[in-house]
């Protein structure tokens, strides 16, 4: 081993989970969901960019193509 490194989660995760919330207008429209991490400790909290609803990361799932 040469070096350890520590991981951490970004401030803004992008394109790869879909708003859990069906009224959302990432669900109707043609953007990439993006998701604000508000919480980085053992319990991770998502706050979505567009309807602003915060989720934690139990309910969010990977988006669907």
């Amino acid at each position: 081993m040469v070096n350890k490194i520590t991981l951490a989660l970004p401030s803004t995760i992008e394109s790869v989970f879909q708003c859990p919330n069906s009224n959302c207008i990432s669900h109707g429209e043609p953007v990439e969901s993006r998701f604000k991490v508000i919480q980085k400790t053992e319990k991770v909290r998502l706050k979505c960019h567009y309807c602003e609803k915060v989720f934690s990361r139990e309910i969010i799932t990977e988006k669907k193509y």
